[in-house]
C-alpha cells in the first residue's frame, strides 16, 4: 500500500513539474532572437506577454534590454529536447525576427510595412505575412518557409541555407543571392535579380518582366514549373 501511494506521488509530482507555465509581461520591443532549440508561436494579440510550459518551462530566460527581446535558456542548459513550448503574443511590429540554434518558430499573421527574418544553425520558421518590404536572411543550416504577400523581397542566403518562398506573391522586386550550397525558391514579380555562388541554387516561379542574372564559380538559377 505504502509502494502504491509512493508511485502515486512520484507520477503526481512529474505530472505537475511537466504542467509548469510561466507567465511573463513584456514591455515593448522592436527585435525578437530566440535560441537553443526552443518552439515557440508568435501570435498577434492586444497585449505582450510570454507563456512558457513544459519540463524546462523552469529553465527558460526572458531577457529584455532596450529594444530587444531574448528568449533562452539558463546556463547550463543548452537545448530544449522539446521540452519548452512558448507563446509570445506581441501587439506591436517587430522589426526582426530572429531564430537560431534549432529554434523552431511559427507565426500565423505578419501584417507591417516591412521586417526582416533570419535564421540560422538549423533553425526552422514557418510564417504567414502581409509585407510591404521583405528581408530574409538564413545560413549555417537554417530553413525559411513563408507564405503570403510582399511588394519586396530580398533573400539572403549560405551555408546550406534553404527558403521555401513559392507560396509568398511578390508583386514588384525580388533580390535574391544563394551562396555555399544554400537553396532558394521563390515566386517574383516584375523584376528578378539572382545572384549564385559556390553551388547556390536559386528556383523561381512567376512571371518576371526583367531578369537579371549572376553566377560567380558555379551555382544553377532555373525557372521551376
Amino acid at each position: 500500500m505504502k509502494q502504491i501511494l509512493f508511485f502515486k506521488l512520484c507520477f503526481l509530482s512529474i505530472f505537475t513539474f511537466a504542467q509548469t507555465t510561466i507567465t511573463k509581461q513584456l514591455k515593448d520591443f522592436e527585435i525578437l532572437k530566440v535560441y537553443n532549440g526552443i518552439d515557440i508561436e508568435l501570435i498577434k494579440s492586444d497585449k505582450q506577454e510570454v507563456h512558457v510550459t513544459g519540463e524546462k518551462a523552469e529553465k527558460v530566460k526572458i531577457k529584455q534590454q532596450g529594444n530587444k527581446l531574448k528568449i533562452l535558456l539558463r546556463f547550463p542548459e543548452t537545448t530544449a529536447d522539446g521540452k519548452v513550448k512558448a507563446k509570445l503574443y506581441f501587439n506591436k511590429d517587430i522589426s526582426v525576427i530572429d531564430a537560431n540554434e534549432g529554434v523552431t518558430l511559427t507565426c500565423k499573421e505578419i501584417n507591417q510595412n516591412h521586417v526582416e527574418i533570419k535564421a540560422q544553425e538549423g533553425a526552422f520558421m514557418n510564417l504567414v505575412v502581409n509585407i510591404k518590404h521583405l528581408t530574409v536572411k538564413s545560413s549555417s543550416g537554417g530553413v525559411v518557409k513563408l507564405s503570403g504577400e510582399a511588394k519586396n523581397q530580398t533573400v539572403k542566403l549560405d551555408l546550406g541555407a534553404t527558403y521555401h518562398g513559392y507560396n509568398l506573391k511578390v508583386s514588384n522586386v525580388c533580390t535574391v543571392t544563394a551562396g555555399s550550397g544554400a537553396k532558394a525558391e521563390v515566386h517574383s514579380g516584375e523584376t528578378l535579380n539572382a545572384k549564385v555562388s559556390f553551388g547556390g541554387t536559386i528556383l523561381y516561379q512567376g512571371k518576371p518582366e526583367v531578369i537579371e542574372e549572376k553566377k560567380v564559380i558555379g551555382g544553377t538559377i532555373e525557372r521551376s514549373n
